[in-house]
């Protein structure tokens, strides 16, 4: 029996792994936005969960002209696209499949070799806020 590309991509889509929940971050497959579409329903009993970053990977294979990859970031405050990656300013350490394609991104290194040689390091951890000093008032109420 020959297998259609319809029949592999759904494979992939619905196929279960025991014990095993998507989850967006965990680095399950190299797409650079992991998206999990989640769906439940307890009228029906059924849940749905989708890799969408995957299936647009495979979508775009066949729709190139629909897709547009920016080798750049788009910042929305400035209205303008920014050729580097940021350094790492979050609230929270940052998480590690974000770690390993930043470092992809930065170093133009594939993905898996990233994975391999930081597979025992730590990636960058929180910055803490800076606090403002609130200013006292110059007058008083009597």
């Amino acid at each position: 029996m020959i297998e259609t590309k319809t029949d592999a991509l759904s494979s992939i889509l619905t196929a279960e792994i025991p014990g095993l929940q998507w989850d967006v971050g965990d680095d399950l497959c190299d797409c650079t936005f992991q998206r999990i579409g989640f769906w439940t329903n307890p009228y029906i009993g059924q849940t749905l969960r989708v890799r969408l970053c995957c299936l647009w990977k495979e979508l775009a294979k066949d729709y190139p002209h629909l897709i547009q990859e920016v080798p750049a970031f788009y910042n929305y405050n400035t209205h303008e696209y920014e050729p580097k990656p940021w350094d790492w300013n979050g609230e929270f350490d940052m998480p590690r499949a974000i770690w390993y394609r930043h470092l992809a991104s930065k170093s133009g290194r594939p993905l898996a070799e990233i994975r391999q040689e930081y597979a025992d390091k730590e990636p960058p951890k929180a910055v803490p806020k800076k606090r403002v000093a609130k200013s006292r008032p110059t007058w008083r109420l009597r």
